[in-house]
């Protein structure tokens, strides 16, 4: 009988991401999109951490005394892909008590692999150009084709801060500028989730 094997997990399909970008460990945003909500996103490999909005100054923003926090993930929707194409923006769900009320309650509520999200944006990266905002803060500058600019602090876990920054300046680095060759379509920068 056959029975041994019976009990073995099903392994996924080769085509289904079961990491990260750069090798890293699957994080809870792609976990989630994998179950099939987005199907764009079943087989995507992301690279996705957590983040405080700031001020352009590096003031933390907060909205009736909360800390604004987000989920942010680049993401290549396509195994053939070599550079993500794909920004994602997603507010973590806490029930209102936990609501974090300063950045270090938020680096105390970092998102876990149960945490649940709502995806707030879904943009191409080619419309929108990533920088160093403050090295020493942790801080990125988004600008989106738009004008619009906004400002986030990584909020990594205390062991992890040097290198997932690290990771975040590679990002900066391994994306081009905004082209119009590569995105050519104005309907593209139509938000094509909701947002409140």
């Amino acid at each position: 009988m056959e029975q041994g094997n019976a009990m073995e997990a099903p392994k996924p399909p080769s085509h289904i991401a079961t990491k990260g970008l750069f090798n890293t460990a699957m994080g809870p945003l792609q976990r989630q999109l994998r179950s099939g909500e987005y199907n764009l996103f079943k087989c995507a490999t992301m690279f996705e951490s957590d983040f405080v909005q700031v001020s352009k100054r590096g003031g933390t923003l907060d909205v009736h005394n909360q800390v604004q926090m987000v989920r942010v993930a680049i993401a290549a929707t396509s195994p053939g892909l070599q550079v993500p194409n794909v920004l994602l923006l997603a507010r973590p769900i806490f029930p209102p008590r936990q609501q974090p009320q300063s950045l270090h309650a938020a680096r105390l509520h970092r998102s876990s692999m149960n945490t649940k999200f709502e995806l707030t944006r879904l943009l191409p990266l080619c419309f929108v150009k990533i920088s160093i905002h403050d090295f020493d803060k942790q801080q990125l500058r988004f600008k989106m084709s738009t004008g619009r600019t906004f400002y986030l602090q990584l909020c990594p876990l205390p062991d992890t801060q040097e290198s997932e920054f690290e990771s975040w300046v590679k990002v900066v680095h391994l994306l081009r500028p905004p082209s119009d060759t590569l995105c050519s379509s104005p309907a593209l920068l139509t938000p094509v989730l909701h947002t409140s």
